[in-house]
């Protein structure tokens, strides 16, 4: 990875599984393949759907912690977006959740114009707000989460609206990158709003101790209530052309 910040979720896997929205399976209709890459797979929020609909999933992912929460019946590898473990031509699609912002893009392009067959496809989704928790996290939490942030750096939404990880496609075999939107929710209650907090690229450096507090006092701020989060899922998809 091109950011080291993306490789510090190892130790707040369970939190990341527990917070974090999975996805729409609207968003997987026209895409058709038997073998299909979940690159950067994490714990697996986007490989569960992927096996639901496609009969030879494999995850690769760079972090043990992550892995170890992976669907067993994907096959998983230990791998990175810029060095994928797999041969040529390898797979129909490859999919990248939540992650791209963090590669090395042109690295990571080059590796997926080796592994995906010809006519294949690549997608690369997003998970935005559609606004706040509802209802809302109230005051008390809100002023735990800003104190922590005041003295961390801040996460990965930045560089995904930057749009910076695009540029790794400007001159490979693959067709201009095509933009759709799926609207979905989720559904937590205030440990899985904690969770989500606790394992953002920025929470997930601090002490181990330091995050367990932030935890704990996010769970006694908020209301003893279900949660929901509106999303929607940005998906860009690219079709693998022949070289030449």
């Amino acid at each position: 990875m091109s950011d080291p910040q993306g490789l510090t979720f190892d130790t707040v896997a369970l939190d990341y599984d527990r917070g974090r929205p999975g996805w729409p399976g609207s968003m997987l209709e026209g895409i058709e393949a038997v073998d299909v890459l979940d690159l950067a797979a994490g714990t697996g929020k986007l490989t569960r759907l992927l096996l639901d609909r496609y009969h030879h999933v494999i995850a690769v992912e760079p972090l043990a912690g992550m892995r170890a929460l992976l669907p067993p019946h994907a096959e998983v590898l230990h791998g990175s977006a810029e060095a994928v473990p797999l041969s040529d031509c390898s797979v129909d699609a490859a999919f990248v959740a939540e992650a791209f912002h963090w590669f090395d893009s042109s690295a990571a392009v080059r590796e997926l114009v080796r592994v995906v067959r010809p006519a294949g496809t690549v997608v690369v989704c997003f998970n935005t707000w559609r606004g706040p928790y509802e209802p809302p996290i109230g005051k008390r939490a809100e002023r735990v989460l800003e104190e922590c942030w005041a003295r961390l750096p801040p996460p990965g939404g930045p560089k995904v609206e930057s749009g910076e990880w695009k540029l790794g496609f400007v001159g490979q075999p693959f067709s201009p990158l095509e933009a759709r939107s799926y609207d979905h929710e989720m559904e937590t209650d205030r440990d899985g709003v904690a969770a989500y907090y606790s394992s953002t690229s920025s929470t997930a450096q601090l002490p181990p101790a330091e995050r367990a507090e932030l935890r704990a006092e996010l769970v006694d701020a908020m209301a003893d209530v279900r949660y929901g989060l509106l999303l929607t899922a940005r998906v860009y998809t690219a079709r693998r052309l022949p070289r030449g």
